[in-house]
């Protein structure tokens, strides 16, 4: 690559800001460090990312930075960019990013814009609970004013990503889609888990029996689409079984809810595979959806 790559420091020490930091060093990204208010979490994630850690007032150290990345939790961004942003050390040489995938940029750091040279969002979209996760290959939502996307998809393409190229307006459903596809699944993973814990099996063990089950249906996603990589009683058209679930749920409303509604959305994933391509029958489906309610 030509371009000189950018100097960073990341802000928080938080799982986000800790992989992010980590990943870009590995990934041959000049990270000068990174700063958090409590000295303990200042620490502990400077030493898992392998980079400096600072506490208490932010460092001289940011003046060198070209990028920031503001990796903080959403309701913070705003207080926190205005901090750091008012100390001085931040100019209009610098680019300002943050890191979530729910706002865009001009809303959180609309009120620090006019003193920098731009600022843009980089959302990793992935689930990050371990700060030593190597982003390599990650999907992120980019986002902002030009300078500061440039610098957003320069990071990406270090890290061997892929950057999708997003707008203000699109920001929302976007990480509504990002929800669904992390939060939703673990939420239904238990729901299922607990539904086969009331059986007499251990929750743990039940989890532990359905989370291959759930990863073989996303390789199927992965591989197939969604669509063809659909398996189970509605994708067959099995009226009985389907029949014979909404029984057994019957004394967990809570469960039953569920079913139906992602039932529903399930027979019209069916309906969309042709009968002549081996779809199911339109009569069976008709008639599970009636069932469904």
């Amino acid at each position: 690559m030509s371009k000189r790559s950018p100097n960073t420091f990341v802000i928080g020490a938080g799982p986000v800001a800790t992989a992010l930091a980590g990943s870009l060093r590995r990934a041959g990204v000049p990270v000068l460090g990174l700063w958090a208010r409590r000295p303990e979490a200042a620490r502990a994630a400077a030493r898992t990312a392998g980079v400096a850690g600072f506490s208490s007032a932010p460092p001289d150290l940011i003046l060198e930075a070209d990028v920031v990345v503001v990796a903080v939790s959403d309701s913070a961004i705003a207080e926190v960019a205005a901090k750091v942003c008012g100390t001085g050390l931040i100019t209009r040489r610098h680019v300002l990013l943050h890191c979530s995938g729910a706002v865009a940029a001009g809303e959180v750091l609309g009120g620090v814009a006019a003193q920098v040279g731009g600022v843009g969002t980089l959302h990793p979209l992935r689930a990050i609970s371990d700060p030593s996760l190597n982003l390599r290959g990650t999907v992120f939502g980019v986002e902002g004013d030009p300078v500061a996307v440039d610098q957003a998809r320069y990071l990406v393409e270090r890290l061997g990503g892929v950057a999708l190229s997003l707008e203000r307006e699109q920001m929302a459903a976007y990480h509504a889609a990002a929800a669904m596809a992390s939060n939703f699944v673990v939420t239904l993973v238990d729901a299922a888990a607990r539904a086969l814990a009331a059986t007499g099996m251990p929750m743990e063990q039940a989890t532990a029996a359905l989370v291959p089950l759930a990863q073989g249906a996303l390789t199927n996603v992965a591989e197939q689409g969604a669509a063809q990589g659909l398996t189970g009683p509605i994708r067959r058209g099995d009226f009985t079984t389907v029949q014979r679930h909404l029984e057994a749920l019957k004394v967990r409303p809570g469960a039953l809810e569920l079913y139906r509604a992602l039932g529903r959305a399930t027979v019209e994933l069916a309906a969309s595979i042709p009968e002549v391509e081996g779809g199911p029958p339109a009569a069976a489906l008709e008639e599970i959806r009636r069932a469904l309610g």
